[in-house]
C-alpha cells in the first residue's frame, strides 16, 4: 500500500511539473497569421495590450460585465478602425452601445503611446477580435489621429 502511495505521489509530481512547464496558452491564434508584418505587429501589440488594456478589457477581450465593454466580437470595434485608434489614444467618455448593451464608464486616454504602439495594439485587437488578419499601419494611425 505504501509503495502505491509513493508511486501516485511521483506521478502527480511529474504531471504537475509537466503542466507548469508547458508554454502559456494566451487564447489567441497569432501563429496562424500569414503576413509577416501583420504577425510582428500583432505579437508586439499583444504585449502592449496586456500592459495598457487587459486590466479593464481582460486578457481574452471579454470586458467586465456591464461596466467595461468587450472587444472580442464587439460590433462597435468592427464598424470603424479610425474610431478605435482614436479611442486608444484619446480615451472615451460618454455612453456607447456595444453588442446591444449600453456602457458609460470612461476609458482613460493613452497620450504617451507612440503611433507605432497604437498601430500594434490596433493590429492585435482587430486581427484577434475583428474581421480577421488586418494590419493597421503607422501611416493609417497618423491619419486617424489628425
Amino acid at each position: 500500500m505504501r509503495i502505491w502511495i509513493v508511486n501516485v505521489f511521483f506521478i502527480l509530481l511529474i504531471v504537475g511539473f509537466y503542466v507548469s512547464c508547458k508554454p502559456e496558452n494566451k487564447g489567441d491564434n497569432l501563429n496562424a497569421i500569414i503576413d509577416l508584418k501583420t504577425k510582428q505587429y500583432a505579437i508586439a501589440g499583444r504585449e502592449l495590450y496586456l500592459i495598457h488594456c487587459a486590466n479593464c478589457h481582460q486578457v481574452d477581450g471579454s470586458g467586465l460585465g456591464l461596466v467595461i465593454p468587450p472587444l472580442k466580437g464587439a460590433d462597435y470595434l468592427k464598424v470603424d478602425i479610425a474610431r478605435s485608434v482614436h479611442i486608444i489614444r484619446y480615451g472615451q467618455k460618454g455612453e456607447i452601445i456595444v453588442n446591444g448593451a449600453t456602457y458609460n464608464q470612461p476609458m482613460p486616454a493613452n497620450p504617451n503611446l507612440k503611433p507605432i504602439e497604437i498601430a500594434q495594439i490596433a493590429t492585435y485587437i482587430h486581427t484577434l477580435w475583428g474581421d480577421g488578419e488586418q494590419l493597421i499601419s503607422i501611416d493609417s494611425v497618423n491619419v486617424y489621429l489628425k
